[in-house]
């Protein structure tokens, strides 16, 4: 017995080189798998009396987005970090709020961030962090998002960093300890609800830790046949960090030291020169781009579509945080790296809407190792999908002569309301903008009541620590 078909709509299956388009098409759940993509007329005899069905008439049906690179915690932040040089985003707009951060402040700000990511089409987050293990428990696990999760790295503690222009201080206890936090969460998480929740290993930045204990993170990463997800070259800070201690840049300290192959995932690499991208596209690194974030904190384009044309083994997009991107939301991060990288390359032709969407979707679920069972609609792969509303007046008109434009008014046009169904893992996550997994009012308000909190206790640490948005404050301009 068939447990979902999907019939009738515009099937965007990223098989083959672009959006493997079927008009008029249908999908067949049974259990958390597809077991058919075709066209509705061939196959509603078969499956089309499934226990639920969906009528996508006038609706996209596509993969669920992966989001590869997140931080959700922070979004009970949003909007405490825009508008500051990069130097100061990490000390003087994040730092502040951190003693006043409980775990339950933590997981308050993850259910948001969860909340928004599936309401607007994501269905895989890949989520990067401290004490994983609770929110895996009471957010990642509950609400029924597939999450690969990881533990940060470092060896960074209080007093570690008390000018961004001098040496970092190390503890070595301190990343001891993180490690084996790590090692305890993939232990218990990885593959766990049936596989829907996955982990790996996540050494901070190379700024963060000692090179003994980079290489020793990778080490017990590659002994256990997994990657690992670092952030790399993102910015002036470390820059001047890498340059102090090593007297060199980030990509070119880690080529240095045997550090870069396809087993690393590398976040932003935006404080990178051409060569560097390509120093990383030779040694077949994983690629995830967070162009908004970036755009917000450092002013700067990240290297996406010059890693592609380089000849980058892989590449995702990431929204990151929101007290730096502002949002979790991957229709707008699309359209945002699209527009960057035009404008970057003066060239219109770069990352074209079909191309952004494969990134969001099946490339996306191959750079963080899941492509073998995410990504695209297929028999075979996990039951990971959404239906897009085309009948709405900025997706109209929907049209497939002389070209199809529904991939172009996706990545260009939406905004993330015009998700209506997800489902993920075989399961009805969201049905006509309800979500079924999460009490969406409930979440809203324990969100606001702890970012409250936390901004209320730091307010005299914020404001002492004097960031441009501080000053903006002062003068009443927001």
């Amino acid at each position: 017995m068939t447990d979902i078909f999907v019939k009738n709509g515009f099937v965007l299956t990223m098989t083959g080189e672009g959006v493997g388009m079927i008009e008029d098409g249908a999908v067949a759940i049974v259990g958390n798998e597809i077991v058919a993509v075709g066209k509705t007329g061939d196959l509603v005899k078969e499956y089309g009396e499934a226990e639920r069905v969906f009528d996508a008439k006038g609706k996209a049906v596509l993969p669920g987005f992966v989001d590869a690179h997140v931080h959700t915690s922070n979004t009970i932040k949003r909007g405490m970090g825009q508008d500051v040089p990069e130097i100061e985003w990490m000390l003087k707009t994040a730092a502040p709020f951190t003693p006043y951060t409980t775990p339950e402040h933590s997981i308050k700000g993850t259910a948001l961030g969860v909340l928004e990511e599936i309401m607007s089409g994501t269905t895989c987050i890949g989520e990067i962090g401290g004490d994983m293990a609770p929110v895996a428990e009471r957010v990642f696990a509950p609400s029924g998002v597939r999450a690969q999760l990881s533990n940060t790295i470092n060896e960074i503690g209080p007093g570690s960093r008390p000018d961004a222009r001098k040496p970092y201080i190390f503890f070595e206890d301190v990343g001891e300890r993180k490690l084996r936090e790590a090692i305890d969460l993939i232990d218990t998480w990885h593959g766990a609800v049936g596989g829907r929740i996955t982990c790996m290993f996540s050494p901070h930045a190379a700024d963060m830790m000692s090179g003994e204990m980079l290489l020793r993170v990778k080490e017990e990463a590659n002994s256990r046949g997994m990657m690992s997800h670092i952030h790399v070259a993102q910015g002036g800070r470390e820059a001047i960090q890498i340059d102090l201690r090593f007297g060199t840049t980030t990509v070119r300290y880690l080529d240095g030291i045997g550090f870069l192959d396809d087993t690393i995932i590398a976040a932003h690499c935006h404080q990178t020169t051409d060569e560097e991208v390509g120093i990383l596209a030779d040694r077949g690194v994983r690629y995830v781009s967070c162009p908004a974030s970036i755009g917000i904190i450092d002013g700067i384009t990240p290297p996406l579509a010059l890693y592609l044309q380089l000849g980058g083994k892989s590449a995702a997009i990431g929204s990151d945080q929101a007290n730096g991107n502002n949002s979790h939301n991957m229709l707008v991060e699309m359209k945002v790296a699209a527009l960057l990288n035009k404008t970057r390359h003066r060239d219109p032709t770069v990352l074209p809407a079909w191309k952004m969407l494969r990134i969001a979707t099946i490339e996306g679920a191959e750079t963080i190792g899941l492509g073998d069972s995410i990504g695209s609609l297929e028999p075979g792969k996990k039951a990971d999908l959404i239906l897009l509303n085309l009948k709405v007046p900025h997706m109209t008109p929907v049209l497939s002569r002389p070209v199809r434009n529904i991939a172009p008014n996706i990545v260009y046009s939406a905004r993330g309301d015009e998700v209506e169904t997800v489902i993920i893992d075989g399961k009805v996550v969201m049905e006509n903008r309800e979500i079924l997994t999460m009490d969406e009012a409930k979440v809203i308000e324990e969100a606001q009541k702890a970012a409250e909190e936390v901004c209320n206790a730091a307010t005299e640490d914020y404001m002492n620590a004097d960031s441009h948005l501080a000053k903006m404050a002062r003068r009443g301009l927001l």
